[in-house]
């Protein structure tokens, strides 16, 4: 189960790269009113998903090889 549960947040952290690109690119269009701050805003918001997945998938293969590791 914890194969399926990594794949999930890989998938997520996948969809969040590329929004994370996606908005990157519009502020490197360049600076219009508004539309710049709120792409800055959402770019921080998905590189803290991005850290929170990361976090996550490193505790849930920590908790997969201790699994292991009692058997």
């Amino acid at each position: 189960m914890a194969d399926n549960d990594l794949e999930i947040f890989l998938t997520a952290r996948n969809v969040l790269v590329d929004m994370r690109l996606n908005l990157a690119k519009a502020v490197s269009a360049g600076y219009t009113k508004g539309e710049t701050e709120t792409a800055v805003k959402s770019l921080i918001e998905v590189q803290q998903a991005i850290d929170v997945i990361d976090h996550a998938s490193e505790e849930l293969e920590e908790l997969d090889e201790a699994e292991h590791d009692e058997d």
